[in-house]
């Protein structure tokens, strides 16, 4: 698509009429009462809520679509989980605008003392109207992330993308990102595509109304451009064109206002050099207004698509010296990628490659132990891995059918004790039981140091290293899927030759093995607490509020790193010096006390809920659970047969590595000493991904 400018004839059909012209002046007009409703709405607080409480009530996704999609500051699994309970109440934050966000109190935290306790101003979670407060709240949020900046967080980069879906763009100025961002955004239409166009859909159709109610063909809008110093500019913008028609590409949203002096003013605050354009808008390209949905009514906003990109390079500005750092809003110093220009340009996305730096930190744990033949159990649990004794129902199996055998702890270079343990309960993979009572113990005791008490807790181990197999989101790649990788196409045959029969999903420690990912399988904790949610809550708000509040939580609704960090320095540096110890990373997902969102509400098979079947470490109710262990094994072991031929399942699953030294890629750590426990060179916990 050109990028130059595109000369119109003279006429009385140009695209704007001149300017300081009375036509001008009488299409402000027409906008300003457009978005003003005739002068009833005065304030953006009052626009706001007029557009939350129309979205909350007309969007289709249920209640718990809504608060998934909106996980961040105000917003958490809580939220939901207590929805219909009614020992459960909301408390609002604000009496006049209460989807500004609302505490969820338990009853029995309820102080007679406090005013905003009182009968009258919370609400009960079993009522109707917790349900729309919850919708309101939700609907908020989402909103936010447009307020915040319309290419600067992950959320609203998802809306962009699922703008472009829901609208069937097809040449919509397109975004430059790396991959971590790529990624998050990726994750978050994952999770959230059918609300983030649900929320945009509706905006749209009742902005339709609107318009047509008011017979609106088309309305003269502005919009701001701005590139800082030294970055690439579109070849049209360039002050000898003013005037001219130019072809702007757009990105999927985009902000336009009635007001070019509010453009102008806010271009003389940007750094950088930047433009004005000036263009109709048609009626079927308004997407929201501010009081239907994204846009704000102090800037006289509207958000609008991308419509022909045909615009009137109406006004350049020029900065001789870069602004001050005071003029500058939070959002306006977060840069999430660049836009793409052009179809020529490209912006370099960082490739990183850190399996060369981080294959010598990670040295899982040596496990000496070895099972003991005269055991019933160890017996038996050698007659399976040879393939001699059908799998049991309680054996370790992926979701295709996959039972471990010899050769596939042969590869990995796991003892099989450690399955063993797995079973009973005593001890996770790439632990031995006292480690395991040690770390559980320890774990607790840095919690109190930061304030938080055993009855306010729930911890559980998620995760390969709770079941051995990944959940069904990961699957174990084929050599078919390798082209660019020949090492793990080879040490894949190593590990299976040319039978087919193999997992489904990723064994523990196989991506690594593999050298396909730079660390082993990790410690995936859960720690469930609202009590740590509200301390990190109000720990950001002191300290972040520059940040955007949907960094609070991810998609999943668990606290942001850097959250958990500041907010329990105790136990940040616990996990650095186990991660240490144990030669593996810890990812430490902490949530609100109703745990992880439970996805099969929405109807889908992968999620992260509260499970029977879980690995539960301590909860209130099973405190130090690892006193106890609970054993997977559910039926009487019984004795090891006579002696006499395998079985003819043996050739399937006998090892085809057996007595082999586990592959040396990335690393092979059982002939190396083990680490001591100390601090960890990095206190960096690796980023969740179920």
């Amino acid at each position: 698509m050109s990028e130059q400018p595109v000369k119109e004839p003279d006429g009385t059909d140009a695209p704007v009429p001149p300017l300081a012209s009375q036509e001008r002046v009488a299409q402000q007009r027409i906008g300003e009462a457009l978005l003003t409703e005739d002068g009833r709405i005065t304030d953006t607080p009052q626009a706001k809520t007029v557009a939350i409480q129309a979205l909350a009530g007309r969007m289709r996704s249920s209640t718990p679509a809504l608060v998934l999609a909106s996980m961040g500051l105000i917003v958490g699994n809580d939220m939901d989980a207590h929805l219909g309970n009614g020992q459960y109440v909301l408390s609002p934050h604000d009496e006049r605008y209460p989807s500004m966000g609302a505490d969820v109190l338990h009853v029995d935290e309820l102080d007679p003392a406090d005013p905003w306790h009182a009968s009258g101003r919370v609400i009960p979670m079993d009522t109707e109207q917790a349900d729309t407060l919850v919708r309101m709240i939700a609907v908020s949020e989402l909103m936010g992330a447009w307020a915040y900046g319309s290419n600067n967080n992950v959320r609203v980069l998802a809306l962009q993308q699922a703008a472009q879906e829901e609208f069937g763009l097809t040449d919509a100025l397109e975004w430059q990102m790396d991959n971590k961002t790529q990624f998050a955004v990726g994750l978050e239409l994952g999770y959230n595509r059918d609300t983030l166009r649900d929320f945009l859909r509706t905006q749209y159709e009742m902005t339709q109304e609107v318009l047509a109610a008011r017979g609106i063909t088309g309305l003269l809008a502005y919009r701001a451009l701005s590139w800082p110093e030294g970055a690439q500019q579109p070849q049209w913008a360039d002050a000898q064109n003013i005037g001219m028609i130019v072809e702007a590409r757009q990105r999927p949203l985009a902000s336009w206002s009635a007001d070019r002096q509010i453009v102008t003013d806010w271009l003389e605050q940007r750094r950088g050099n930047g433009v004005v354009l000036a263009a109709r808008t048609r009626a079927e390209d308004i997407l929201s207004l501010p009081t239907t949905g994204m846009g704000y009514l102090g800037q006289k906003e509207w958000v609008a698509l991308p419509g022909d990109h045909r615009a009137v390079l109406d006004g350049v500005v020029i900065h001789t010296a870069p602004a001050t750092a005071t003029e500058q809003s939070a959002a306006a110093k977060i840069a999430l990628g660049n836009p793409a220009l052009t179809d020529a340009v490209t912006i370099p996305v960082p490739a990183t490659s850190p399996l060369a730096e981080t294959t010598l930190r990670w040295r899982p744990l040596t496990i000496t132990q070895e099972l003991d033949p005269t055991d019933p159990l160890d017996s038996l649990i050698v007659r399976i891995l040879d393939g001699v004794e059908a799998a049991p129902h309680w054996w370790p199996q992926d979701d295709s059918g996959y039972a471990i055998a010899r050769r596939d702890l042969d590869f990995l270079g796991i003892s099989p004790v450690q399955i063993k343990w797995m079973l009973t309960g005593e001890a996770p993979m790439g632990m031995t039981p006292e480690l395991y009572r040690r770390f559980g113990s320890e774990m607790l005791t840095a919690l109190e140091r930061d304030g938080i008490e055993p009855s306010q807790v729930d911890i559980r181990l998620k995760g390969t290293g709770a079941g051995f197999f990944s959940g069904i989101h990961k699957t174990l790649p084929r050599e078919g899927e390798l082209t660019g990788s020949p090492q793990a196409v080879r040490l894949l045959r190593e590990w299976f030759g040319d039978d087919q029969h193999r997992p489904l999903r990723r064994p523990y420690d196989a991506m690594w093995r593999l050298g396909l990912e730079p660390e082993p399988s990790d410690f995936d904790l859960d720690i469930n607490s609202t009590a740590i949610v509200r301390a990190a809550r109000a720990q950001w708000r002191a300290h972040h509020s520059d940040r955007y509040p949907g960094d609070f939580m991810g998609g999943h609704g668990y606290l942001n790193k850097k959250a958990v960090r500041d907010t329990l320095p105790s136990l940040a540096d616990w996990g650095s010096r186990w991660e240490a110890h144990l030669g593996r990373p810890l990812s430490l997902g902490v949530f609100e006390s109703a745990g992880p969102f439970d996805a099969t509400k929405l109807g889908r098979a992968l999620s992260s809920h509260f499970k029977d079947t879980d690995w539960i470490i301590h909860r209130p109710d099973t405190p130090m659970a690892w006193q106890n262990p609970r054993s997977r094994i559910t039926e009487t072991v019984p004795a090891a047969p006579a002696p006499g031929r395998p079985s003819s399942a043996a050739a399937r699953s006998k090892s085809t590595t057996a007595r082999k030294k586990p592959p040396e890629t990335p690393a092979s750590v059982t002939d190396r000493p083990r680490p001591q426990l100390g601090p960890s060179a990095t206190e960096q916990h690796r980023p969740r991904s179920r």
